[in-house]
């Protein structure tokens, strides 16, 4: 029955948006797998294309925001995702100065403990439509109050994928909601 609460949860926040895209002073792009051998030819997976993109969309609406990627370099990938991430920004016409790269964090709850550190004023959180509910739950944990949520839209086509991504998030949310992390 819990999962099934969690579930629900998960769905609530899949189009979530705020009605005011502008007035932020950062932007927080959470990290995601990055394909490639190297910096050099790197590119984002589709979901983390999908957070880009959407964090590219409110970069042009806050032209004075900064822009916080974060994520580390899994011992299965060979590009930290902070790393790869401001690269694709930087590809599509983000200056450079407007990036600040937040390299160590392992999973969500390190996401917005270590970016925390650079926020100033209004903070929009970029995560996936899946991915959304749990990253609020956990940054109202940590007392992240200025912070609110856009739901990338996720544009996976294999559907195992999508199905996958789901149950780790209510699994994860569960845990969040039970253990504040």
């Amino acid at each position: 029955m819990y999962a099934v609460v969690c579930f629900g949860l998960v769905l609530t926040k899949i189009n979530t948006r705020p009605s005011v895209l502008t007035g932020y002073q950062t932007i927080l792009i959470l990290g995601s797998k990055i394909d490639g051998n190297d910096l050099q030819h790197s590119k984002p997976a589709q979901m983390t294309r999908d957070r880009l993109d959407a964090g590219i969309k409110l970069a042009k609406l806050n032209p004075e925001a900064k822009i916080i990627v974060t994520g580390y370099k899994a011992s299965s990938e060979n590009v930290n995702e902070s790393a790869g991430m401001a690269k694709y920004l930087e590809d599509n016409s983000v200056s450079a100065d407007r990036i600040i790269k937040e390299p160590k964090a392992r999973n969500t709850y390190e996401n917005l403990r270590y970016s925390s550190h650079y926020f100033k004023g209004k903070v929009i959180l970029v995560t996936s439509d899946f991915h959304l509910e749990r990253s609020l739950v956990l940054a109202e944990k940590q007392h992240l109050i200025h912070v609110s949520g856009f739901a990338a839209k996720t544009t996976l086509k294999n559907k195992l994928e999508i199905l996958s991504a789901y149950f780790h998030e209510t699994l994860g949310l569960g845990r969040a909601l039970i253990f504040g992390h």
